[in-house]
C-alpha cells in the first residue's frame, strides 16, 4: 500500500504542521494525554515552588550564619592576632574589626557581679546589628571611654545612666544599656551579662594579665577568594580557629539541617511525579497502539508519525512550563504562609534559578519517559490494526 508522501512543499508543510498541532490540542483535551500534561505541570510546579521556597531560605540561612558571626569570616585565638594577618588583611579588599573578651570584676558603690566584658574597635560590628541606647536615642557603635551594660548589670549593680562603674583597674561612667548584641545566643541566662568598652581602653582596666583567660577575635568581611587567601596565610596553633557560617557549631549544625531537609524534600517530589508520569506515559502508549496501526495500515509513514508524536511531545512540554510555573509560584506563596513568623522580611528574591531547575527537570524527566514509549510505539505493525479489528469483530458478534 502507498504510505504518505513525507516531502512537500513548504506551505503545504506548514498546514500539515498546523493540521497536526490543532490535532494534537484535541488529544489534550478530550483523549488520553491530559493526564500527563497535568503530570508535567505538577512536576514543574513543585520543583519551582520548593526550589524556589530552598532559594530563598539558603540565602536567609546564609546570611544569618554570616549575622551570627558578625562577619564572613572569624579568627579566633587565645593569644592576640598575628601582625601579619592584619598586613595580609590591610592589603587586601577585606574589611576588618576586632574584639578581645574576657570575664572581670564590675564593681559600683552598691553591689559587685562578674562580667563578660567585650572591649571592640571603631568598625565593629561588621555584619548584624547592635544597638546602643543612652535614654535619649540609639547608637551603633563603641566609642572610647564609653561603658555600655547589659540590662542585668544595670539591675545588679543598681546604677542609672552617667554613674561611674569600676571596671578592673579602670572608673568609666555609665553611657547606656545594651539593647541588643548581634550574633545569636542560644543560652543568655547561663551566660555571664556583657559590658562593652572601646578596645582603646583595655590597657586601662589592667584585667589582662599572665594567665588571664582571654579570647581575641578578628572579623573579616570580603570576597571569598579574598577571604580563602587570608585563611591558607596563616598557620593555625592548637588555640587558633578559624570559623564561618558552615563551621561545625550548633548554629551551623541548624543551617546545614534546614538545607539538606529542602533538599531532601524536592528530590522526593522529583521522583514521585516521575514515577506518576513513567506509569502515564506507559498507559497512554498501550491505549494508542490501535490509533497507530491504524495509521499505518491506511499509508501513515513512521516519519509522518513521528512528527506527530513529537509536536504532542514539544505540546505538552510547552503547556507544562506555562501553566507548572504560574502554578509554582502561587505554590511558594502559599508555602510561606506558615512560616510567616519565622522568615524576615523583606525575604531575599530567589531569581531565575527556580524557573532554571524546574524546567530542566522537567525536560530530564519529560524526554526519557515520553520518549521511550512513543518509540516503542513507532515500531508498532501497521497489520497489527487489522488483527485488533478482527478481534473486536469476533467479540461483538459472539
Amino acid at each position: 500500500m502507498q504510505q504518505v508522501e513525507t516531502t512537500s512543499p513548504p506551505s503545504q508543510s506548514l498546514n500539515l504542521n498546523r493540521r497536526l498541532l490543532a490535532w494534537s490540542f484535541k488529544e489534550i483535551r478530550f483523549g488520553q494525554l491530559w493526564p500527563i500534561s497535568v503530570a508535567l505541570t505538577l512536576i514543574i510546579a513543585c520543583v519551582f515552588a520548593l526550589s524556589a521556597l530552598a532559594e530563598r531560605m539558603e540565602q536567609v540561612i546564609v546570611k544569618q550564619g554570616k549575622d551570627a558571626l558578625t562577619a564572613d569570616l572569624v579568627y579566633r585565638s587565645s593569644n592576640p592576632v598575628p601582625e601579619s594577618l592584619i598586613a595580609k588583611a590591610e592589603s587586601s579588599d577585606a574589611e576588618m574589626a576586632s574584639m578581645v573578651s574576657y570575664a572581670t570584676m564590675a564593681f559600683s558603690d552598691q553591689d559587685m557581679m562578674l562580667v563578660s566584658v567585650k572591649a571592640v574597635d571603631d568598625a565593629y560590628p561588621l555584619r548584624g546589628e547592635l544597638i546602643l541606647n543612652d535614654g535619649s536615642q540609639n547608637q551603633s557603635h563603641v566609642a572610647p571611654g564609653e561603658l555600655w551594660l547589659d540590662e542585668r548589670v544595670i539591675s545588679a549593680l543598681k546604677v542609672n545612666y552617667g554613674d561611674v562603674v569600676t571596671i578592673g583597674d579602670a572608673d568609666l561612667t555609665v553611657s547606656g544599656r545594651i539593647s541588643q548584641e548581634p550574633g545569636l545566643t542560644f543560652n543568655p541566662f547561663q551566660q555571664m551579662p556583657s559590658a562593652m568598652i572601646h578596645a582603646s581602653d583595655v590597657e586601662r582596666t589592667g584585667a589582662l594579665q599572665m594567665g588571664s583567660r582571654v579570647r581575641y577575635q578578628q572579623f573579616f568581611v570580603g570576597e571569598d577568594a579574598v577571604l580563602q587567601n587570608l585563611k591558607q596565610g596563616i598557620e593555625l596553633s592548637p588555640s587558633d580557629r578559624w570559623r564561618d557560617h558552615n563551621s561545625r557549631s550548633r548554629t551551623g549544625d541548624m543551617f546545614t539541617r534546614t538545607t539538606q531537609y529542602l533538599s531532601l524534600t524536592v528530590a522526593i517530589v522529583v521522583i514521585m511525579a516521575a514515577t506518576t508520569l513513567v506509569l502515564t506515559c506507559q498507559h497512554y502508549v498501550s491505549g494508542r497502539r490501535t490509533t497507530v496501526a491504524m495509521l499505518k495500515s491506511i499509508g501513515a509513514s513512521t516519519k509522518w508519525i513521528g512528527r506527530w508524536l513529537l509536536i504532542q511531545v514539544l505540546l505538552l512540554i510547552s503547556i507544562g512550563i506555562v501553566f507548572g510555573t504560574g502554578i509554582g509560584y502561587l505554590l511558594e506563596v502559599l508555602l510561606r504562609v506558615p512560616l510567616g513568623g519565622l522568615l524576615p522580611d523583606p525575604l531575599p528574591s530567589y531569581g531565575m534559578l527556580p524557573a532554571i531547575i524546574s524546567i530542566s527537570t522537567c525536560v530530564l524527566i519529560g524526554i526519557p519517559a515520553l520518549g521511550i514509549p512513543m518509540l516503542n510505539l513507532l515500531k508498532t505493525l501497521r497489520l497489527m490494526f487489522f488483527s485488533l479489528l478482527s478481534q473486536t469483530t469476533a467479540k461483538a458478534g459472539g
